[in-house]
């Protein structure tokens, strides 16, 4: 077809038919793979079969003729004449005639492969009212007669509509006569049924004379019998007759066989409505698209006429108000689209098939940018059609992105619509839209509705499966603990369900640790189902741990913080020897010196032991037994620290020197529970000691400064004796035994 032909914005495929010169091949555009029809005539053939003019006259006048019942032409190419844009091209010469002519038109078939499918009655009518309108075009319209109606100058589109074509005798009368044209090539390319007496006679005076019809009507009624399968209709009997009278004067012309009753159907006034819809008023193409779908739905319409003539007309209306500012803003043409919805979705339901994505997915895309409520609840509400048929991408971007506005709708309606929405595309979600819808469902669990409340925390439930584990640790246990505090019953059911539902993405640790804590306080819930459900929630976790707990088997020591894990054949490290403290200033008082002597005087190469629990006995009568041990197994007695604090220091030094080594080691301190502090006192001065405190004496009448501690009498548990340390009797000071 030579370079030329590549510069074409369609691909030509195989051919399927061939007449006069002419292939006829599918094709497809470019750029969406739309279906095309492209016809080639190569011009050494046309050159060799002696049909180049004929050709090259038709190539002319395909596109300069438009209507909707004439063949829609998309391109036309020369290839030895690329750069032509319209106009009379030059005269063939001899290198003109190397090349191709190339039209591409609508996809099409001959009508001759239509009429062997048997189409129904009322479509073979509509496609013979096509012909007479289309050459009525011609007659009244652009002066011209066609010339050369037979079954192979039509052909019929997708949708059922038969056009016309084949324009290589297309003819005027100028000045009473026909063309040259014309004259020479008409007996040639017409076959011989189709051509009036006058024809055959070449009387073209009389023809020019009579009118630029009369040929063409002659070779309509001879086409009628060719529609109904051989045999004329009764209503068009005598309508075919006198069409076909020998009388010029007496044919008349196409426009009124158009009153015949046999075209008179629903499918014919459907047709002539989509003809006009562009300029019907609004409230006339809103009641036309209401009653659409109940027609589909009984099976009144072809699929043929709702795939390739509704739908374009569906998605052009809806891009054409929904991509304009000005019209989108007004409730009639809103109302408008909203009516295209149904049918728009059962031509992609009931005929698409495999093709609903690309036909479907760009009109839902501009569907949910409409900020009206009515339109997106009637999209939310075929979120199941469109998971199945829409591609995970189209789903993140054109879908949910716009459909979580209605989250925040006011409407209640439209909020649950959008929820159970999201259930149905949650496992075509991306993780960021999982988030973002995670986030919105934590938003509605405040939600002013009982219903949304209960429903979010399903959607909980069905949402954990999908989220990272990050995401359920963050998510989940907090999710359903809010909805446990909701005051609505059915709510509370929900979360425990839910719990149980999830319960596998919950560790061990965080049953016993969080889960059930946080189930347990509903064991006493008012709501007897509430309770109910709850001890199944609790039975089934305790299951779970108890199962565990017998895998884990015997108990390692846990570390302590700080402290490395102890390694597998590594004895554990040895504590280390406290240093020796050195004792407080004097200033610091009787307990901080106190408590410098007793760390001082402990062993300091051993720790002291501890004792490891007993278990507890039976409970015994009681007993006369010695008082508990109070303060410790060492005695201290007729302490005189002479003139106050000041010399405490020094006696205490003395004590640590007087005490043996065995006595170091012996020295133990038992300590019973701790006491309040007393009303009213400053400070718990034996709370570092954790003794009860003594009842202390009034100070009144001593010397400033003097501290007072009555003897108390302290009975010892049975221990090893201990040696008691003696001290000098000056050192008292009013310091009694403690």
């Amino acid at each position: 077809m030579g370079n030329a032909a590549t510069s074409l914005p369609y691909a030509i495929g195989n051919p399927v038919s061939t007449k006069d010169g002419w292939a006829l091949h599918v094709g497809s555009r470019k750029s969406d793979n739309a279906a095309v029809s492209v016809f080639v005539a190569k011009k050494p053939a046309l050159q060799k079969a002696s049909q180049f003019a004929p050709a090259l006259h038709h190539f002319h006048h395909c596109k300069r003729l438009r209507h909707p019942h004439i063949l829609q032409v998309y391109a036309t190419l020369d290839t030895d004449n690329p750069n032509e844009q319209g106009g009379v091209t030059a005269p063939p010469t001899k290198t003109a005639e190397t090349g191709d002519f190339i039209v591409v038109t609508e996809p099409c078939i001959p009508l001759e492969a239509w009429l062997q499918t048997r189409p129904p009655p009322e479509q073979v009518a509509w496609g013979l009212e096509s012909v007479v309108r289309a050459l009525h075009f011609l007659h009244a319209s652009a002066n011209l007669a066609h010339g050369n109606v037979s079954p192979q100058s039509f052909y019929v589109t997708p949708a059922g509509d038969v056009k016309l074509w084949n324009f290589s005798l297309v003819t005027t009368i100028e000045q009473g006569q026909l063309s040259k044209h014309f004259q020479e090539w008409e007996g040639r390319l017409t076959p011989q049924p189709y051509r009036s007496p006058e024809r055959q006679e070449r009387r073209w005076d009389a023809l020019a004379a009579t009118g630029i019809h009369t040929m063409d009507t002659y070779s309509v009624a001879v086409l009628v019998s060719d529609f109904f399968g051989g045999t004329i209709p009764t209503p068009l009997v005598k309508a075919c007759q006198r069409m076909q009278t020998p009388n010029l004067k007496m044919r008349p012309r196409l426009q009124p066989l158009l009153k015949c009753p046999l075209f008179d159907t629903p499918y014919q006034k459907l047709q002539l409505q989509l003809e006009e819809f562009t300029v019907q008023p609004v409230e006339q193409k809103i009641a036309f698209w209401q009653n659409l779908t109940p027609s589909m739905q009984a099976g009144l319409l072809p699929q043929e006429l709702a795939v390739y003539k509704l739908l374009p007309i569906i998605q052009q209306t809806i891009t054409t108000l929904c991509q304009s500012d000005a019209l989108k803003s007004q409730d009639m043409y809103r109302r408008e689209v909203l009516a295209t919805i149904p049918p728009l979705f059962f031509i992609a339901e009931a005929y698409l098939g495999n093709k609903t994505s690309q036909e479907l997915g760009p009109m839902v895309a501009i569907l949910f940018e409409m900020n009206d409520r009515a339109i997106r609840g009637s999209l939310l509400q075929k979120t199941a059609f469109l998971l199945q048929h829409l591609d995970n991408n189209m789903l993140n971007q054109s879908v949910f992105g716009p459909a979580c506005g209605g989250f925040s709708d006011s409407s209640p309606t439209l909020r649950e619509l959008t929820l159970k929405a999201t259930v149905e595309i949650m496992p075509k979600l991306t993780q960021p839209n999982l988030e973002k819808l995670s986030r919105y469902l934590v938003r509605l669990q405040s939600d002013p509705e009982q219903g949304i409340r209960t429903n979010t925390v399903i959607v909980f439930g069905k949402l954990a499966p999908f989220l990272t584990e990050v995401s359920r640790q963050k998510l989940l246990l907090p999710a359903f603990a809010r909805a446990l505090k909701d005051p609505f019953i059915p709510c509370r059911l929900s979360a425990l369900k839910c719990l149980l539902k999830v319960k596998q993405f919950f560790t061990p640790a965080e049953i016993a640790g969080k889960v059930l804590p946080t189930v347990s306080p509903f064991l006493l819930d008012g709501s007897k189902d509430v309770r109910k459900e709850a001890f199944l929630v609790l039975d089934d976790f305790l299951f779970s741990l108890k199962q565990e707990s017998e895998k884990m088997g015997d108990a390692k020591p846990m570390p302590v913080p700080g402290q490395p894990a102890p390694q597998p054949g590594v004895p554990p490290p040895q504590p280390k020897a406290a240093a020796p403290v050195a004792p407080a200033p004097s200033s610091g008082g009787y307990l901080s010196g106190l408590s410098s002597w007793v760390t001082s005087s402990a062993k300091p190469t051993e720790p002291v032991p501890v004792a490891a629990p007993q278990p507890v006995a039976p409970h015994q009568p009681p007993q006369s037994a010695p008082p508990p041990q109070t303060v410790a197994s060492l005695q201290i007695n007729d302490i005189d620290l002479s003139d106050g604090w000041g010399d405490e220091d020094d006696a205490l030094d003395q004590i640590k020197t007087e005490i043996s080594p065995v006595a170091q080691a012996k020295i133990q301190f038992v300590s019973p529970p701790p006491l309040p502090p007393a009303p009213g006192s400053e400070d718990d001065f034996f709370g570092s000691f954790n003794a009860t405190k003594p009842a202390v004496k009034s100070s009144l009448g001593m010397p400033k400064g003097k501290l007072v501690v009555p003897k108390q009498s302290i009975s010892l548990a049975p221990k090893p004796a201990i040696k008691k340390l003696s001290v000098d009797d000056d050192m008292e000071d009013g310091w009694d035994d403690f």
